[in-house]
């Protein structure tokens, strides 16, 4: 989404440039929130030549969640060679404007303007896809301002477009040749029956029949009979084989994808609805059917048809042709209505992602629903949303009703050529009865294995939409630092460095943070204070590796997070941060964060630590007690406690608090500030309370992307009085909570 643009700020201007040969524009849906002028940035320079894929954008332009404006995007697309002029003009002068062209649309959007009719307008919407709009709803969303883009001296033809193909795919499946090859092996026989069982018939008609031979008959009935016996005994094996076959791939694919979404950072969550992300990953259940189909299908369904057609030719090269001439015909009628069928399926899917993430923002977001009153219009809005999905269905269902129809009369039609033509071909006694009868079997298997084929190509071409997707997050850059190894034994001392740290979310926006170093040495308890915005919690972010920087270096004992390796320096740390979710579970599990190893005598130390073991005592499941996703049996103040309970288990070298005892009462945030304080490792908090840093030993002020150490005048710190103190006999031995 961009930013909303001033109309006085662009020069006026509507004359048309036609310096360049038109090309085809492509359509390219966002994946982010806010990408969206990325998105037409993209596409824009596709038409020219330049092709890329919204990665490539990502990691040449940054964009953060507050969107993009005008001016980024003039500056993004000088730095792709395309020169912007931008244009301020009323709906009339739409028509003047060189195509493609970059709109700005509803005040917080961006799309692009690929032709302008007399009453109409063609769009290509990167939230909607392909658009076609009347001039007054144009109006209602079109602000006057656009950006007209044209190719300089500069300007590259290239290709930088990361894809998914199928064997990107398939290459990281283990273990199934042999389960493939039992499938073709069973498959080979069922088509050897398949073609006997045609000549089967001619012989019934033309030798046992027509010549009155009853006991020739009963022969052929039998042996037929334990023919379709052994048939059906080797498909039901087959089902066996290829379900397995399917239940394994399923696994195999849908595993590795979500270890891949694991190892993603965690801005690309960030930036992303929920709904949008598990319609992606909802993509491979297609790739998967084609997986468990295609190939086999494909060799075998490729070599029957050149058998059956093969037979057909020798029984009449004339109905062959006949055959042959039909499907292709109707392979063409279905090639020039596919693209509309695709735009459709393309159309239906981001609806259908759109509907799945208003379902899950109206669950989540009950409570707020419910308190403002606001349950009508989330429903109308859920119902506007599903009828829109229902519509692209209907339409596509109308269309297969359609396609279904002219295809069946169609072959209808050939059937009754078929009959007429061989019907001759037997009076002539160019043929026999049975002959006709067995070509007539063995065109329609033609016919199916033709038309599976068919089937198939479209099913890759379709395929290709749900690879898009799924390229958004394959493709996806992981974590700095992710495959790094694991020092074993090598433990942290709790010394970070920040040196000449600069961080910004977007590459057009200030300086979260700029120019920034400071150390944290081993046992400081560091307290970061300063307005709201100011980056404090952003600074926190980068220490955990949760930010890329964009300049500068943070080290733990002298080593960069790339080398150290994340996961190694978030094994040793514990973190307490603003918006921290628990898990669907008991307390047990959440405190431990579902440790398969878990140390009771630990959870409930830790628990007393964070003065929750009270709270859940008088649960009368007690750390049995199950929490939803959200933690919903908790009040702020408890689930903040049991998240802190949860950062001490880990047995932090260094902890890290992001307003981490905000929802405490006063006495309660005592208690726990003085416990802390008594911890002899590295301590960072994010605070704007005073009592919060009260034990701090060192306070750094962060404001306008600078971060100054300053005196830190403790407030007045009271005593522990409550009871529950009495009973904590907590000690630190080797960085772990025991008791006494």
């Amino acid at each position: 989404m961009g930013k909303r643009l001033k109309r006085g700020k662009y020069p006026q201007g509507t004359e048309k440039l036609n310096l360049f040969k038109s090309n085809k524009l492509p359509s390219i849906l966002q994946a982010e929130a806010a990408e969206c002028g990325m998105a037409c940035l993209a596409m824009v320079a596709g038409y020219h030549g330049y092709n890329m894929s919204l990665q490539e954008m990502r990691r040449k332009f940054t964009v953060s969640l507050k969107g993009t404006n005008l001016k980024s995007l003039s500056i993004a697309a000088d730095q792709l060679g395309l020169s912007g002029r931008a244009l301020r003009l009323d709906i009339e002068d739409l028509k003047q404007v060189k195509t493609p062209a970059i709109l700005h649309w509803g005040l917080n959007h961006f799309v692009v303007l690929k032709k302008v009719k007399r009453k109409t307008v063609l769009i290509h919407d990167p939230a909607k896809g392909k658009r076609t709009m009347r001039m007054e709803d144009v109006s209602n969303h079109f602000t006057g301002i656009a950006l007209e883009l044209t190719p300089t001296p500069n300007f590259e033809k290239k290709e930088e477009k990361d894809k998914v193909r199928i064997w990107d795919l398939w290459s990281k499946m283990t273990g199934f040749i042999p389960t493939i090859i039992q499938i073709i092996a069973i498959t080979v026989i069922l088509q050897v029956f398949a073609i006997l069982s045609p000549l089967v018939n001619q012989l019934v008609v033309d030798e046992a029949i027509a010549k009155g031979d009853v006991s020739f008959l009963k022969v052929i009935i039998m042996g037929f009979a334990m023919l379709l016996l052994v048939q059906t005994a080797i498909g039901v094996l087959r089902s066996y084989v290829s379900m397995y076959f399917g239940t394994m791939l399923s696994f195999q694919m849908r595993s590795n994808m979500l270890r891949h979404v694991m190892r993603l950072p965690a801005e690309f969550f960030e930036k992303r609805h929920v709904g949008d992300v598990l319609s992606r990953m909802g993509s491979l259940g297609p790739v998967q059917n084609l997986f468990t189909s295609a190939f086999i299908s494909i060799l075998l369904d490729g070599i029957m048809a050149v058998v059956t057609f093969g037979v057909m030719f020798l029984y009449s090269p004339m109905l062959a042709g006949c055959v042959v001439g039909i499907i292709f015909l109707s392979f063409l009628v279905q090639f020039a209505t596919f693209p509309y069928v695709l735009r459709m399926n393309e159309e239906q899917i981001q609806k259908s992602a759109d509907l799945q993430t208003i379902l899950l923002e109206t669950i989540r977001g009950a409570r707020a629903i419910k308190i403002f009153g606001r349950e009508q219009e989330r429903h109308g809005l859920w119902q506007n949303a599903y009828a829109e999905n229902v519509n692209i269905g209907l339409r596509l269902q109308r269309f297969g009703i359609a396609s279904g129809t002219a295809n069946g009369i169609v072959f209808g039609l050939l059937e009754l050529g078929m009959f007429y033509l061989g019907g001759m071909l037997v009076i002539n006694q160019e043929l026999t009865l049975g002959m006709f009868f067995a070509f007539q079997s063995y065109r329609g298997q033609f016919s199916g294995r033709v038309g599976s084929l068919i089937g198939l190509y479209f099913s890759f071409r379709t395929v290709g939409l749900h690879l898009e997707r799924l390229a958004d997050i394959i493709h996806a850059d992981q974590e700095v630092g992710i495959d790094a190894p694991l020092l074993v034994g090598k433990n942290l001392s709790g010394k970070i460095e920040i040196k000449n740290l600069k961080f910004r979310y977007g590459d057009n926006e200030p300086w979260v943070l700029d120019g920034v170093n400071f150390t944290i040495n081993p046992k400081d308890r560091i307290g970061l204070v300063g307005p709201s915005g100011g980056g404090k919690t952003t600074l926190l972010k980068l220490l955990i590796g949760l930010h890329n920087l964009n300049e500068g270096e943070i080290l733990y004992d002298g080593r960069s997070l790339a080398s150290t390796g994340i996961r190694a320096i978030r094994n040793q740390i514990g973190v307490v941060m603003q918006d921290d979710q628990l898990l669907s579970g008991s307390l047990y599990d959440n405190i431990s964060f579902f440790d398969p190893e878990t140390d009771s005598e630990r959870v409930e130390m830790c628990a007393k630590a964070a003065y929750v073991y009270k709270d859940i005592m008088d649960m009368p499941m007690g750390f049995h007690s199950l929490i939803g996703d959200m933690g919903s049996i908790l009040s702020g103040g408890q689930k903040q406690r049991v998240l802190l309970a949860r950062a001490l288990y880990h047995n932090p070298k260094i902890l890290f608090l992001d307003e981490g005892t905000a929802n405490l009462d006063p006495q309660t945030e005592l208690n726990v500030i003085n416990l802390l304080s008594k911890l002899p490792i590295t301590q960072v908090t994010v605070a704007h309370r005073s009592a919060a840093i009260a034990n701090c030993t060192r306070v750094f002020h962060v404001e306008n992307g600078k971060v100054q150490e300053i005196t830190n005048t403790k407030a007045t710190q009271g005593n522990i009085k409550d009871e529950q103190s009495i009973t904590i006999n907590a000690v630190w031995q080797n960085g772990k909570f025991l008791a006494k």
